[in-house]
């Protein structure tokens, strides 16, 4: 499932268009480099998100997944920086936090009907 994938550390929400930043996990790669909770994602690696959603955005994440480098322009109170990151390999801690709210909402209906 994760496999290869790398981890930002930072939490998304798609404007309708664009992408900002909700919240930011310690620790983290987006915390290292000061990344903060309403900056709004302009470009990564090039690449314009300004208009974009989420999926686009995950797709430009999962693009560096041999490099894990990333470069992005964000926004924050109107004024623009380019912040440039190395992408984690997912921590066992925030895998195991990913499966368990998998197996909480996929299947809570199947724990219920057990006798």
């Amino acid at each position: 499932m994760l496999s290869g994938r790398r981890y930002l550390g930072a939490q998304i929400v798609e404007l309708h268009p664009g992408i900002i930043i909700k919240a930011i996990l310690p620790d983290g790669p987006a915390a290292r480099v000061d990344l903060k909770a309403g900056d709004r994602i302009i470009a990564v690696n090039g690449r314009s998100i300004a208009s974009s959603g989420a999926k686009e955005f995950k797709q430009a994440l999962a693009d560096v997944k041999e490099t894990g480098t990333l470069f992005m322009i964000i926004q924050r109170r109107g004024a623009y920086r380019k912040v440039e990151l190395k992408l984690d390999p997912y921590p066992k801690a925030q895998i195991d936090k990913i499966i368990a709210a998998h197996l909480a909402q996929s299947h809570s209906g199947v724990a219920a009907s057990q006798p």
